[in-house]
C-alpha cells in the first residue's frame, strides 16, 4: 500500500470557510485606501495587526522535532479592507504550550473564502500559503523562526469555484503542491520543490480530462505508490464523478513530461 492523503491532510491541513460565513465574522471597514499588492499578492499596510475575530479553527502543522506548529485566519478590527490576515503560533517544546500568536503579514486573506495551508519543508523551516483573489500567496519561515518572507503570487490559479491548493511531502522529503487550472490545456497543475535545494520549479501541466464540459476541483486522494509515483484523484467541481491520474513516473522537479496527457474516468470515488 502507497502512502495515501485524504482531502483534509493530517500534516498540513486546509482551512475553507465560505463566503457567507467568513463575512458574518468580519468588522465594519472603512474604503480600501491602504490597498496594495506585494508581487501581486494584496496587503493592508495600514492594519495594526489586532487579532479581533478568528474565521474557522487553527490548522495545525506537525514539525520533525515533534512540536506542532498552527496557523489560523483572524480578521483586524483596524483593517481597512475588511479581509482577515494569517496568523502563527508554536509550541516551545514538543506537547507544551503555545506562544503567543503572532500575524505572518499584512497580506490578506479572501476574499469570498478563508484558506491557509502549511508545511514543514526538507530544511526545516514553515511555508504558509493562502487563498489571495483567486490565487495563492506564499511566505517562508527559516528552520530557526523569525521573520517571514514578504508575500510572494505562488502561480496557481483555479478558475473559481474550482478548490483551493493541496500539499503533498513525499517520502523523500520532496513536496509537490497542486491546484486545477483553468487553462485550456490542462485540468490540474503542480509545482514541485526538491529536498536537495528548496526551490519550487515552474508549474507542470498535470494532463487533461478528455471530457471538455467538464472541470476538476482540487485533489480528493494523493497516494504515493511503491515505486514513488504519485496517484491523484479528484471530483469535478460541480458533478459527483471523479477522475484519475498517475505519474509516469516520479517527479525529479522538471517542469513537465511526467504525468500523461489524459485523466481517466473512475467507476467509484476510491477509483479503485
Amino acid at each position: 500500500m502507497g502512502r495515501a492523503f485524504r482531502r483534509v491532510t493530517r500534516a498540513a491541513a486546509a482551512l475553507a470557510v465560505a463566503c457567507a460565513g467568513a463575512f458574518a465574522a468580519a468588522p465594519a471597514a472603512p474604503a480600501a485606501e491602504s490597498a496594495v499588492t506585494a508581487g501581486a499578492c494584496s496587503v493592508d499596510t495600514a492594519a495594526r495587526g489586532v487579532a479581533t475575530a478568528p474565521s474557522g479553527s487553527p490548522v495545525s502543522v506537525p514539525r520533525a522535532d515533534g512540536r506542532v506548529d498552527q496557523f489560523q485566519v483572524f480578521y483586524d478590527s483596524t483593517a481597512t479592507q475588511g479581509l482577515p490576515f494569517v496568523w502563527h503560533r508554536a509550541q516551545a517544546a514538543p506537547g507544551g504550550s503555545y506562544g503567543a500568536w503572532e500575524r505572518v503579514s499584512a497580506g490578506t486573506v479572501g476574499p469570498k473564502a478563508s484558506f491557509v495551508t502549511a508545511v514543514e519543508n526538507a530544511a526545516g523551516g514553515l511555508e504558509v500559503f493562502w487563498l489571495d483573489h483567486g490565487g495563492f500567496c506564499h511566505s517562508v519561515q527559516g528552520p530557526t523562526g523569525g521573520a517571514w518572507s514578504a508575500p510572494e503570487d505562488f502561480g496557481l490559479q483555479p478558475s473559481p469555484y474550482h478548490g483551493f491548493l493541496v500539499l503533498f511531502k513525499r517520502s523523500n522529503g520532496t513536496l509537490i503542491a497542486m491546484a486545477s487550472s483553468g487553462k485550456p490545456d490542462r485540468s490540474m497543475e503542480s509545482r514541485t520543490q526538491l529536498s536537495s535545494d528548496g526551490v519550487w520549479r515552474p508549474a507542470a501541466a498535470m494532463g487533461k480530462v478528455t471530457d471538455e464540459f467538464a472541470g476538476l476541483s482540487q485533489p480528493d486522494t494523493v497516494t504515493e505508490l511503491p515505486d514513488r509515483r504519485l496517484k491523484v484523484t479528484a471530483r469535478e467541481w460541480n458533478r459527483d464523478r471523479y477522475w484519475q491520474i498517475t505519474e509516469a513516473a516520479p517527479d525529479d522537479g522538471l517542469p513537465s513530461g511526467w504525468w500523461p496527457a489524459q485523466w481517466q474516468l473512475c467507476a467509484t470515488r476510491e477509483c479503485a
